[in-house]
């Protein structure tokens, strides 16, 4: 499970988030909606401790732990408690799509090569890339590519995946493979949080839904509630603007 209190982040004086709260139990999804520049990826990246929040408290399984307070160990030891899939794949150009998979399985969980190469073998199995294990990327497409990073994500087995627009960078025709992929995965035993403009596989595959302005949660609710009975002015305006372009 991941929750998060009073978690807050600025660059200069710009507040990216501003005492976010929320709870996201075990084997859940959430999705976070909102417009470009509302602070949806920033979440991402505070919870990976890709960019360190400047206050606030995060549990992540049975782990709390205070921003003011951490160490470098603790943010490792919650690091390895995630994994991201990045819109732009982010895949080592200089290893195969084995090898991508195995790297996090050698550096953070510290197996040797012959623990790490089944697990890997089996998840890329699981996304269907297990023909392509021996490809490097420049020789896989884009949707490829962002499998093999699904892959790479699963294989760890993180208590929290945290999704960036998996879809974004993507030809159309290749969306909705992924799309599929990433709701074969969802409502296991991850909690699964995911950031995306595709507001109809949001309503899908979402448990609860948060709606992201200027960096303040505006409303938060089910996914019906949220897309078919938005009550702030803001959500409705954002939906309303999906909905035209359908």
């Amino acid at each position: 499970m991941l929750k998060l209190e009073n978690w807050s982040k600025s660059f200069n004086q710009n507040t990216v988030l501003n005492n976010i709260n929320l709870e996201v139990p075990t084997g859940n999804v959430l999705s976070i909606i909102g417009s470009s520049g509302s602070g949806k990826s920033t979440l991402l990246r505070t919870v990976n401790f890709l960019e360190p929040a400047d206050q606030g408290i995060i549990q992540i399984g049975t782990t709390t732990k205070d921003v003011a307070e951490i160490n470098q160990q603790e943010i490792l030891a919650l690091r390895r408690q995630t994994a991201m899939v990045f819109q732009n794949y982010a895949l080592f150009s200089k290893k195969t799509a084995l090898e991508n998979v195995m790297e996090n399985l050698l550096m953070v969980k510290r197996m040797t090569l012959s623990e790490a190469k089944p697990i890997a073998e089996h998840y890329l199995e699981i996304v269907g890339m297990k023909d392509r294990m021996n490809y490097y990327p420049n020789k896989l497409s884009g949707g490829q590519q962002q499998r093999v990073g699904i892959a790479r994500a699963l294989a760890i087995e993180p208590e929290v995946i945290l999704f960036d627009e998996p879809t974004s960078a993507l030809d159309p025709e290749l969306v909705g493979g992924i799309l599929d992929l990433i709701m074969k995965v969802a409502h296991e035993k991850t909690t699964m949080l995911l950031v995306t403009h595709e507001m109809n596989f949001a309503k899908q595959v979402s448990d609860h839904v948060i709606f992201l302005d200027k960096g303040n949660i505006a409303e938060e609710g089910t996914p019906t509630q949220i897309f078919d009975h938005p009550q702030n002015e803001r959500t409705r305006q954002f939906i309303r603007g999906f909905d035209s372009i359908q």
